[in-house]
């Protein structure tokens, strides 16, 4: 069964019993537990949905959820999320008992009641209660989807959003993701930020083009970051602020522009870490998935941030993207900063 067909049938309210939802496309789980929901009467949706954490539930939380009957609708649905059970992580709430009895149960759900599991990552294959859920329902790997359902995806986002973009420009915008690259983690979350992002430049007035695409381009912004980084390592804030605002203006988010220099120093002391091993850069970039592009400039970032020093700016981001988020801070003023204490301080 493809994802559409999944897709059809939740609309259609034609369920299976139980979903195995699993792979690193979040997007996809994520739309199909939106369908899910949209499925049950709104009104009495707090008595008919129940979302679990996987890694926290015990046997006893999940068959009463499980058996518990809907109420004035003709079906509860019970969203399992990372549920320990199906991956390769330790067990912590199960023992093996546990899980033979639930695995038992599997096969006989009440028709009232539609189990699905979540996972966003892969699943043990190898594990009995995987097997069950497959033969006992639908287990699917969220993965890349192919080159025709993407372009067909792109083009209905950018119409949602009233953008005005020609075929040849919306290939032109997938290839310069590169998404298709198997090696690359690029998501369809991320893609549809970037469409989100086009659209929100371009306006309803402006044709979008390939000069627009690339000014605007997760490329470009990786690039500008590494220039960001670059500056606040050289203590050059002047220069740091301007790439900065050019960035803003250009349609960042603040929070955006935050998260990716959260991802960049994380790895960075991935690098480290891996050089302190005694790793070459092509042996790093093998083991951490990478281009030798973004190890190379890693190490070059390494040389002007200590390990402390970068400690300090991830905790310094995430306490900064907590206060902007619940109004305490004003997101402009919370990165100016950053770049402003991290250019004065002493690299040792």
């Amino acid at each position: 069964m493809k994802y559409k067909d999944i897709v059809y049938n939740i609309k259609d309210k034609n369920f299976e019993k139980i979903y195995l939802l699993y792979g690193k496309e979040h997007y996809l789980i994520d739309n199909a537990i939106k369908l899910f929901r949209e499925s049950l009467n709104e009104s009495m949706i707090d008595f008919n949905l129940e979302i679990i954490d996987g890694k926290e539930t015990t046997l006893d939380q999940l068959l009463s959820s499980i058996e518990t009957l809907p109420f004035m609708d003709e079906r509860k649905i019970v969203i399992v999320k990372d549920f320990e059970l199906l991956t390769k992580s330790k067990k912590k709430n199960f023992s093996d008992k546990d899980e033979k009895t639930f695995a038992s149960h599997l096969e006989n759900i009440p028709d009232t009641t539609i189990l699905v599991f979540a996972v966003y990552g892969e699943v043990d294959k190898r594990k009995s209660i995987v097997n069950t859920i497959s033969k006992n329902g639908i287990a699917y790997n969220c993965e890349k989807i192919s080159d025709m359902e993407l372009f067909k995806w792109t083009k209905k986002k950018f119409e949602k959003n009233n953008t005005m973009i020609d075929n040849a420009q919306i290939m032109y915008f997938i290839e310069s993701t590169g998404y298709k690259d198997k090696n690359n983690e690029y998501t369809l979350s991320d893609i549809d930020n970037e469409i989100r992002k086009i659209s929100s430049f371009a306006g309803s007035d402006t044709k979008v083009t390939n000069e627009i695409i690339d000014r605007l381009s997760q490329k470009k912004i990786e690039n500008d970051i590494f220039k960001l980084i670059d500056y606040i390592g050289d203590k050059n804030s002047q220069n740091a602020i301007k790439i900065l605002n050019d960035m803003i203006n250009e349609g960042e988010s603040v929070l955006g522009i935050f998260a990716m220099i959260n991802r960049q120093f994380k790895i960075v002391l991935q690098v480290k870490e891996l050089l302190n091993k005694g790793l070459n850069n092509k042996a790093i970039s093998d083991k951490l998935k990478l281009s030798l592009f973004i190890v190379n400039k890693s190490i070059k970032i390494s040389r002007n941030f200590t390990e402390s020093m970068i400690i300090d700016m991830l905790n310094y981001i995430l306490e900064s993207d907590y206060k902007i988020k619940k109004g305490l801070m004003r997101d402009t003023l919370a990165i100016e900063m950053l770049v402003s204490k991290y250019c004065q301080r002493r690299v040792s």
